[in-house]
């Protein structure tokens, strides 16, 4: 049997639901390609996959994409994409927004998504790949690959009027999907979008409409000896609609995204309530939200559907009123509007609480689950790449070869929030001669990632050793510069390292820093200049006050301790790095600037 098999037959026909009969076989789950399509390819055969379940944010943008994307939907597209160069994306996100525009447009490499190649035939898919869409994609290209006028050989979008059946290795596996972000003041609002999908400006979100939809799909073709899965882009452990939603399709699995931790995660709710009631009570608050949103357009919405919409909107509704029974057999938290009820009982809803399991991935970049199906048993593998945490050897490294290191003058390095993004994510480990005075912390010399090699980068923690103190020991000497120049007043952002370079000489510039805002991840209105030796350094400052690019230079030694123009904190832990103060007029004297820096 070949490992891209072909539809066999329709079950059933209205439904279009596609039914593929194979052997045992491997189903890879991940999740953010993020518009990468070539690595579904490479990770399938990574992990010796057939088949590919994806978990949004595919990348469902062309040609004509760009400029209906909103500015702050494309800034986040740059800051993440692993189709775009570190070096590239650090000029792009100091860049302004027609900027990006024009680079991402112009440039031969591809940087927004490689969904065109896949569309005209370019590049193909090896293994089938079922995908919803996710919280960043173009409703315009869905909608045309709903239509039909768009098609990509193996690849096939799980949406609320479509289910897919692959038997496989005595496991009929029953597919449904869900797209786009959760989000309560939009589930009545299509945006851009027809029918029941929604969107607009190159985002994607939830409708109550697709939900209802999706229901009537999965009580169309459900059948007891199936084994469902629920795919949605959003998790189920934060979003309590689409927990309740999972209960009412009857789903014994649910694989979601959305969350980007560096771990994958599998649970299920009866291992992390106390007990059913807990359960009950998250879905009564998110059943709440619904219901204050529900009061207020009620009228308005009841007076536009129509008669279709009408049934679908019943649908909906019954989801939001499908709730656990509690331990107190009470009638709280029911939607005196819905008309529809639960047909399951008390004793499928505790199966479902102790059963059903769910999997949330880790971007693509960094991981990924494996569902083997053979002689009808589903395991999985779970693998990601995980935290760099070299830094913690390294930081104990440090303390003991300092003699005179005082562990109570010290307090701790930043600490990463390891389920949030950073700009330097997807970069290579900062060097020495790249890092900005907020990430100083000496050099580290081993790797240290944690993980499997298969995946993604991972966060690099190298970086992130404990703040310095005043012993001069903590910072290897051969790591300093004796020759160092503070340059401020760059609140215009599109001033490069490049043409700090070429400003002060390309020969005599070693290294430029520009420091990042920890807040904002952008780069600060200051950089600090390394000169190969004192003529060049004194010739820069002599250029203080000087006219760059709309932009009054302020030009003067560090006044770090070290010199080394890393710092500018006198131990006052993590606020002794700060930006430059602006003036209004962007003009600021030596001795001004030195007395404002010394007060920090």
């Amino acid at each position: 049997m070949s490992d891209s098999p072909m539809p066999t037959h329709l079950s059933p026909q209205p439904s279009g639901a596609r039914t593929m009969t194979v052997d045992g076989k491997r189903i890879l789950c991940i999740a953010d390609a993020r518009g990468n399509l070539s690595q579904l390819n490479a990770l399938a055969r990574d992990a010796d996959a057939q088949f590919i379940i994806h978990t949004g944010d595919f990348g469902f943008y062309d040609g004509s994409s760009l400029s209906r994307i909103s500015d702050r939907t494309l800034k986040h597209l740059v800051q993440y994409s692993t189709l775009i160069p570190p070096h590239v994306r650090t000029r792009l996100n100091s860049s302004p927004v027609e900027q990006i525009r024009s680079t991402i447009e112009q440039s031969p490499q591809t940087l927004l998504s490689e969904f065109p190649a896949y569309l005209s035939g370019e590049q193909k898919l090896d293994i089938p790949v079922y995908t919803v869409w996710g919280a960043c994609e173009d409703v315009a290209i869905i909608e045309r690959f709903r239509s039909g006028e768009y098609k990509i050989h193996n690849l096939f979008l799980l949406d609320e009027a479509t289910s897919h059946l692959l038997d496989i290795g005595g496991v009929s596996l029953r597919l449904f999907g869900l797209g786009g972000a959760v989000v309560q003041h939009k589930l009545f609002d299509n945006g851009e979008g027809t029918d029941t999908i929604a969107g607009g400006l190159g985002t994607m979100w939830t409708t109550a409409l697709q939900i209802g939809e999706l229901v009537e799909t999965a009580q169309r073709v459900y059948a007891c000896s199936e084994t469902r899965i629920l795919v949605t882009h959003a998790s189920p452990g934060r979003e309590g609609l689409l927990a309740q939603l999972a209960l009412v399709l009857r789903a014994d699995f649910t694989i979601s995204a959305g969350l980007h931790f560096r771990y994958g995660i599998s649970y299920n709710e009866f291992a992390c309530q106390p007990d059913q009631e807990h359960y009950r009570e998250r879905l009564i608050q998110s059943q709440q939200g619904f219901l204050q949103l529900w009061d207020a357009i009620k009228e308005q919405v009841e007076n536009y559907v129509d008669e279709r919409q009408t049934v679908l909107l019943q649908n909906a509704l019954m989801v939001v009123n499908r709730l656990p029974p509690s331990l107190q057999q009470d009638s709280a938290g029911q939607l005196e509007l819905s008309s529809s009820s639960s047909s399951s009982g008390p004793d499928r809803d505790e199966q479902a609480f102790k059963n059903m399991w769910n999997f949330n991935l880790p971007d693509a970049a960094f991981g990924w689950v494996v569902l083997d199906v053979n002689h009808g048993r589903v395991s999985a593998e779970t693998r990601s790449q995980g935290f760099n945490f070299s830094y913690r050897r390294s930081s104990a490294h440090m303390t003991i070869a300092s003699p005179l290191f005082n562990l109570g003058s010290t307090s701790p390095g930043p600490t990463e929030k390891p389920n949030q993004y950073r700009q330097s994510e997807w970069e290579d480990p900062p060097t020495a001669a790249s890092q900005t005075d907020d990430e100083w912390k000496g050099e580290i010399k081993e790797d240290g990632n944690v993980g499997y090699t298969s995946g993604g980068y991972g966060s690099n923690y190298s970086h992130k050793n404990t703040k310095r103190s005043s012993v001069p020991d903590l910072v290897p000497k051969q790591q300093r510069s004796l020759y160092v120049a503070y340059v401020g007043g760059l609140s215009n952002t599109t001033v490069t390292e490049s043409e700090i370079r070429t400003l002060f000489g390309r020969d005599t510039v070693t290294a430029v820093k520009f420091p990042v805002d920890q807040t904002t991840q952008l780069p600060k209105a200051h950089c600090y200049v390394d000169f190969a030796h004192s003529v060049a350094l004194e010739n820069a400052l002599a250029m203080n006050g000087k006219l760059f690019k709309d932009n009054r230079l302020v030009i003067n030694r560090p006044t770090s301790q070290f010199g080394d123009g890393r710092g500018r904190g006198r131990g006052r832990g993590r606020n002794s790095y700060r930006a430059s103060p602006r003036m209004s007029d962007n003009r600021m004297s030596d001795s001004s600037h030195r007395n404002r820096e010394s007060d920090m």
